[in-house]
């Protein structure tokens, strides 16, 4: 009898072991749908934005739309897009683990970046945080490669520890490996992208478990932190603060985007406009960059209400996907890297389309896939991939 269940228990076992062989190597394709249908909708929505309306095209149609596609920014676009597509190739051809167990170097190269780039001109706003190429006229945003970076190096580090954390000791390595990137990123004057890391340092922790006593303690210490450092911002952040708390406080000044964008929103109505129409207040550029940070004001006139829904639902499910897969993982790593990834996307989707209506203040951080931008487009990309690896190599089938 005992020879007989443990015939049973094996074949059991085999069983098992060649279902998951059958279910491994797939695609998650929720995942992939839905990114591709943002990232399609997104240069559509940049040639919207900066298309002129007024350009004489050659043809009727479709072709004659996009012969007046005069903007570089599209192209440019594009060029990203299939550069994010080699590396999400060039990612799944390696076991996720080894991403992991490479962790120290690759928190050392984004260290790295973020110290190389405080060495440069500053910016608009007094913000070191590009390098410039090709004489000037691009630039390239390391602090959004060290976004997905950070993802993985806080991932590893956390999973290597047995349980949930509780203990002061053990969580006080994993604020240091945290706080040095993000006090980097404070330092060169982006505090957009700062708040960010926050976002990912919390849905990490929140995900791998953590105690009440800990909790607390960084919702206290953070409240308490963004009180005591407003005397020391710029004015001009300081205005944009109040800007925020009172929309009516400066609308020729800080609160002329939120101003205007807000306009361009409630033009669109139920249907929209319509997309390259002549005449829109994003066309006459009464909307400020509004293929980068205020994207989402310029389609909501082209595309209305009805529109706007429809991209918010595909970053619902997106979303949703992800932490439904963070949970699903068996592997504890897998889970906190999708789990970050998620946390990443979420809080930009979050402020940026907070902040195109005015319910947040305006950070300057892009929209996901819709946003003109190579560094952060390479980036979500990126993060994207890194997600599919898990799931084509997990032992457990994921439905």
């Amino acid at each position: 009898t005992l020879d007989s269940g443990r015939v049973e228990m094996l074949r059991n076992r085999r069983r098992s072991l060649s279902l998951v062989d059958r279910n491994r190597g797939k695609l998650d394709l929720i995942v992939v749908l839905t990114t591709a249908a943002l990232i399609f909708i997104g240069l559509i929505a940049i040639a919207n934005a900066t298309m002129d309306p007024y350009a004489v095209g050659e043809g009727e149609g479709l072709f004659g739309v996009l012969s007046r596609l005069t903007s570089d920014s599209f192209y440019w676009q594009l060029l990203w897009v299939g550069i994010g597509l080699a590396a999400i190739v060039l990612i799944m051809l390696f076991d996720y683990r080894i991403y992991g167990e490479l962790s120290p170097y690759i928190f050392g190269a984004a260290i790295l970046l973020l110290v190389l780039v405080l060495f440069q001109s500053a910016g608009r706003g007094n913000v070191r945080a590009w390098f410039s190429w090709l004489g000037g006229s691009r630039s390239f945003q390391p602090s959004e490669i060290c976004k997905v970076a950070i993802i993985l190096t806080l991932a590893w580090h956390v999973s290597r520890h047995d349980g949930p954390i509780t203990k002061l000791k053990d969580f006080l390595p994993v604020l240091l490996h945290f706080a040095i990137p993000f006090g980097l990123v404070v330092a060169q004057g982006d505090y957009g992208t700062a708040l960010v890391f926050v976002a990912i340092f919390a849905g990490i922790l929140f995900v791998s478990g953590l105690g009440w006593k800990i909790i607390v303690g960084m919702v206290l210490a953070g409240g308490t932190a963004c009180v005591a450092i407003y005397p020391f911002l710029s004015e001009f952040r300081q205005e944009r603060i109040l800007s925020f708390l009172d929309p009516s406080r400066d609308t020729s000044g800080t609160g002329y985007q939120v101003r205007y964008s807000k306009i361009a929103v409630g033009s669109g109505q139920v249907t929209g406009k319509g997309l390259f129409q002549e005449g829109a207040i994003s066309q006459l550029d009464f909307v400020p960059e509004k293929h980068t940070d205020f994207i989402f004001s310029v389609t909501a006139e082209s595309v209305g209400f009805v529109g706007c829904m429809f991209i918010i639902a595909l970053y619902f499910v997106l979303i949703l996907r992800l932490f439904y897969l963070a949970y699903k993982v068996t592997d504890r790593f897998g889970s906190l890297v999708i789990a970050g990834v998620a946390s990443m996307l979420l809080f930009h989707i979050f402020e940026n389309i907070g902040m195109t209506i005015g319910i947040m203040p305006v950070t300057g951080i892009p929209l996901p896939f819709l946003s003109y931008g190579g560094s952060s487009m390479l980036a979500n990309m990126a993060a994207i991939g890194f997600v599919l690896n898990v799931v084509k190599r997990q032992q457990r089938t994921v439905l």
